[in-house]
């Protein structure tokens, strides 16, 4: 029963994301979105695709390896661009496990201890989220985000601001900050047993300072990816004011970091539909044969779908130069605690 539970958790978020598609396709006939595929620019958009992909690669793997070196074990930038390939194979399927196999990786490879390194990767996940809901911050401020009678622009400040309270809270923790302010410790028992989870060992550790060099590290990448469709958008044909990227995306994102579904597969691309449509200009829909949700739509989805090949191609590739052992786990009976530290809302990311 226990088995079958696991099992069904890591099943919802697929099936919500398929119950997501039927609507979407029911909404904007296949035909249609089949259609509006025939005006992009292939080599084009391949092209920009795996530039994008390769630079995210590179940065994403560069970051990781500044932070295993402050805080953890040091390691070489091969190594972790080695692993970061091989579990992009992983990762199309299940983020938790693919965050598993890196820390068994690391484990074997580097001797950094497995739950240390589940660690680092939440710590970099928390620094993303915090720049996710940041920009969808700003962005709410420039934008008519009202879909069906819904303020998400203000469900978003609210959010922010809830968030940030968070964050200060999160620091006030872990730097002792109510020993400064009250002379002594107002840490629970419960509270005191996570400061000694190997887990958090890099929030007990990390200064500020150390946020604020891994934040601006993540910038190159958080940028790309919000310009990366006004340029995904010229590749069809048709163009979009880029103030409206600027103002849209990071609320599309930030939306796709809800953990409903796996790599938010049908929530950005439901968002993007909805808040995008009535901005995208082209001549393209003067015949009336597709329109801008029709276009949107098979955009995103072939966005998405050149971006799982090219994790699927380089993971395969570099699963034939390391042994695979390297990634299996350390014990029997451990994968499921393993994956349970992991953080589940990174894919999303």
């Amino acid at each position: 029963m226990k088995r079958f539970i696991f099992r069904l958790k890591h099943a919802t978020p697929w099936i919500i994301a398929v119950l997501i598609f039927i609507y979407l396709f029911y909404k904007y006939p296949p035909a249609k979105v089949i259609k509006s595929l025939t005006y992009v620019n292939l080599w084009f958009f391949l092209a920009f695709a795996i530039a994008y992909f390769l630079f995210i690669y590179v940065v994403d793997s560069g970051v990781m390896t500044w932070v295993l070196n402050r805080f953890s074990y040091k390691v070489k930038f091969k190594d972790i661009f080695l692993a970061r390939g091989v579990t992009y194979l992983i990762m199309i399927l299940n983020y938790p496990a693919s965050q598993a196999a890196f820390a068994y990786y690391l484990k074997r490879r580097c001797k950094t201890p497995i739950f240390e390194a589940l660690g680092i990767f939440l710590f970099i996940i928390f620094i993303d989220f915090v720049w996710i809901t940041t920009l969808a911050f700003i962005g709410s401020f420039f934008q008519d985000y009202t879909i069906n009678g819904i303020n998400l622009g203000r469900m978003v400040r609210i959010f922010t601001v809830c968030a940030y309270f968070f964050v200060i809270l999160w620091f006030a923790f872990w730097r002792g900050w109510s020993e400064i302010i009250f002379g002594k410790s107002l840490d629970s028992k419960f509270l005191k047993r996570q400061r000694k989870r190997r887990v958090f060992y890099i929030f007990e550790h990390a200064k500020i300072l150390d946020y604020v060099y891994v934040a601006i590290m993540r910038i190159p990448i958080h940028l790309t990816i919000i310009i990366s469709m006004y340029i995904v958008f010229m590749t069809f044909g048709v163009s979009i004011p880029f103030t409206k990227i600027l103002g849209n995306i990071p609320l599309v994102f930030f939306i796709g970091t809800l953990p409903i579904t796996p790599g938010g597969l049908g929530t950005t691309n439901m968002a993007m539909v909805e808040l995008l449509h009535r901005h995208l200009r082209g001549s393209i829909f003067n015949s009336g044969l597709i329109t801008p949700q029709d276009l949107i739509l098979a955009a995103t989805i072939l966005w998405m779908f050149v971006n799982y090949l090219l994790k699927a191609i380089t993971g395969t590739i570099y699963l034939r130069h390391v042994s695979k052992d390297l990634f299996s786990p350390i014990s029997k009976g451990q994968e499921e605690k393993i994956e349970r530290e992991s953080a589940h809302i990174g894919g999303n990311m």
